[in-house]
């Protein structure tokens, strides 16, 4: 990483609000929230992770979306994602929404950010901070998610909201 700071600023929190009413629009906008059949093939071939965090301390961001293929489409998905080198926590959020909207999941839904410290020569996780753009994330909620993925099998998992 660059020695060069990146602060939050107007335009990022502009961008941010920009792309969570995008995506309430799109919740509104499709037909009853279902998805299509060439959406519901793709999702059957292709399962996105519920957890990705990048080795380091990064910028995370927790985001909901109904499952496609379920026929009363209730259930919800829970997605905690880091990503190195994301300046900002949109920078998260961006290249996984359309990968989202593309296999067919609907009502998605940014519920805020924070910070993960993954450090795997100690095995530990620690979950912290917030997001100026989307607020703060509901960490126990995010650890929970990490902790059912079965990735990190023997990491110590904790939370704070302490920190940025």
């Amino acid at each position: 990483m660059s020695s060069e700071e990146y602060t939050t600023n107007a335009h990022d929190l502009a961008e941010a609000a920009k792309l969570q009413s995008q995506l309430e629009d799109d919740g509104a906008n499709i037909n009853n929230n279902e998805p299509s059949q060439q959406q519901q093939q793709r999702a059957a071939t292709y399962r996105i992770p519920s957890v990705s965090i990048d080795s380091g301390a990064y910028k995370y961001v927790l985001i909901t979306a109904k499952q496609p293929n379920n026929s009363n489409n209730n259930k919800e998905e829970i997605f905690v994602h880091s990503k190195r080198g994301a300046h900002y926590h949109r920078n998260v959020a961006e290249p996984l929404i359309p990968i989202l909207q593309q296999s067919g999941y609907t009502n998605i839904r940014i519920k805020g950010g924070g910070r993960i410290l993954r450090d795997d020569d100690d095995k530990i996780i620690k979950i912290f901070g917030y997001s100026y753009g989307f607020g703060r994330a509901d960490h126990a909620l995010a650890k929970d998610v990490v902790e059912r993925s079965g990735k990190f099998v023997g990491y110590s998992i904790t939370w704070s909201n302490d920190g940025y």
